[in-house]
């Protein structure tokens, strides 16, 4: 007790009067001036020029690594912990979306994993107060990260390996695999839902099937609460279908697109692989593929849940350059695509997509090299294989092998026609970092196996290598995290 009272300040901040330790205070980084203040008395304070409501929400995130308001930082708020000169990860952490430049991502963290499997999945929550905080599956754990990427919490769960994951908050992340059945609820904190509620969501109609994605929305129209959106395939692999759950209650409420397999007859029922939420649109993203002697074939299907389950409101059969990945964007309306042949990148404007439920004439169009995507499609060379693609505010990224590439939206000048393009750029390369003593250098960067976005920050994870890199749009300071 005399420790704790010895480490007391006491602060005045514009004749507001705040206490609390030089271990939180600490916590702003080496390059801030709280972090330097040493023990006062309340008779003699240390007075800092500021706005006492601004401070004591900072002061409030340095304690428990978030915002006490669930409401995204304001202006205010982030001038007054760049004049605090916070740490750049504590910064990235509440920098909201707007934040985000791509062009200027640099590596600020590498974050080691703990024991010898590599990272699987990574997802940021995307829910206020907690914009970047960061959760990594390696092997059967699932770490999560607070914003700050100052605490770890780790969880084991009975899966061998996790293939899908979410980030609902701090306190909760959602599991899956596809050998082993079942959403598994990993709980960090005393936040988390009570016990009473289920450790494994399933399938109704199949509790043995597995889970091949899943996505999680807070939808702004209807559903209203919640949902996480599970693609789910049967251990026979005769059946799929998406099962959306209630966030808040975390029970079924609604199946979709039943897929049912008749004889030999795989690619007239291909389960969806990969599930994305179009907020704005109300519309879920489901794509599948499947791989025969006769080549790729897939399914991508538009669904708004409000009007059907049953029927999607556009769909279309892939079959010439199929999709290696497919995601959708709510700021620039459209899909995008790679293929899987070409390793080209297509568009697919959402504003001129059919409807009623018909398969969809062919909608896309290439933004890349027009040539060479013809020439690899004809060919059947397979170009686009273990490419991944995903949207992010207004930016559409590609990860080949071990690198990123960046597109963006720009408008050709009025004498070039005025219209908008889509050009490509490369986001830069990763620096040398070591891992303490004997821990992995990154010198030679791996293929990207998972990333996630989230605030003004990026995080990638690579094959073979047991750490989680961290990109921040900030400049900061490259450091990693033991």
């Amino acid at each position: 007790m005399a420790s704790d009272a010895a480490a007391v300040v006491t602060l005045n901040v514009g004749g507001e009067r705040f206490q609390t330790t030089t271990a939180t205070l600490s916590r702003a980084g080496p390059s801030s001036p709280l972090s330097s203040l040493v023990p006062s008395s309340p008779s003699a304070p240390h007075f800092l020029d500021g706005d006492p409501r601004l401070f004591a929400q900072l002061l409030s995130f340095l304690r428990h690594g978030r915002l006490p308001s669930p409401a995204p930082p304001s202006a205010a708020l982030l001038a007054e912990a760049r004049r605090f000169a916070l740490d750049g990860a504590l910064l990235a952490s509440i920098s909201p979306a707007s934040a985000f430049a791509p062009l200027s991502l640099r590596p600020s963290a590498l974050l080691p994993l703990a024991g010898r499997a590599a990272p699987s999945a990574v997802a940021v929550c995307a829910s206020p107060p907690h914009p970047a905080s960061l959760v990594a599956s390696h092997g059967g754990v699932v770490t999560c990260f607070d914003a700050a990427l100052a605490t770890r919490t780790s969880v084991l769960t009975p899966l061998p390996a996790v293939d899908s994951l979410v980030a609902v908050s701090t306190a909760l992340a959602l599991a899956g695999a596809r050998d082993f059945p079942g959403v598994h609820l990993c709980r960090f904190s005393d936040d988390a839902p009570a016990a009473a509620v289920p450790d494994v969501l399933s399938w109704p109609d199949s509790p043995s099937a597995t889970v091949l994605s899943m996505v999680a929305t807070a939808a702004s129209g209807a559903p209203s609460a919640p949902w996480l959106f599970a693609s789910f395939e049967s251990a026979r692999r005769n059946s799929s279908a998406i099962v959306a759950f209630d966030l808040n209650s975390l029970s079924p409420v609604a199946e979709i697109g039943r897929k049912e397999v008749f004889g030999a007859d795989v690619e007239a029922a291909i389960p969806a692989t990969k599930l994305g939420w179009l907020r704005e649109h109300n519309l879920l993203l489901a794509a599948g593929s499947h791989s025969s002697p006769g080549g790729v074939v897939g399914d991508i299907r538009l669904w708004d849940v409000r009007a059907s389950v049953t029927v999607p409101v556009w769909e279309v059969r892939e079959k010439e350059d199929c999709f290696a990945d497919v995601s959708a964007s709510d700021a620039l309306s459209a899909l995008f695509k790679v293929g899987a042949a070409s390793g080209e990148v297509f568009m697919a404007d959402l504003r001129r997509l059919g409807n009623g439920g018909g398969i969809g004439l062919e909608p896309w169009v290439c933004i890349g090299d027009r040539q060479r995507a013809a020439a690899a499609a004809s060919s059947r060379r397979k170009e686009g294989n273990g490419c991944k693609i995903e949207c992010y505010c207004n930016w559409v990224f590609v990860a080949r092998g071990a690198d990123v590439e960046v597109w963006s939206q720009v408008e050709l000048a009025p004498e070039a026609g005025g219209k908008k393009v889509m050009k490509g750029n490369w986001v830069g390369s990763g620096p040398s970092m070591e891992v303490g003593t004997g821990g992995e250098a990154v010198k030679e960067k791996a293929k990207i196996v998972s990333w996630a976005f989230g605030g003004s920050r990026m995080a990638l994870a690579r094959a073979d290598k047991r750490s989680v890199e961290v990109w921040d749009s900030a400049p900061a300071a490259i450091c990693a995290n033991t």
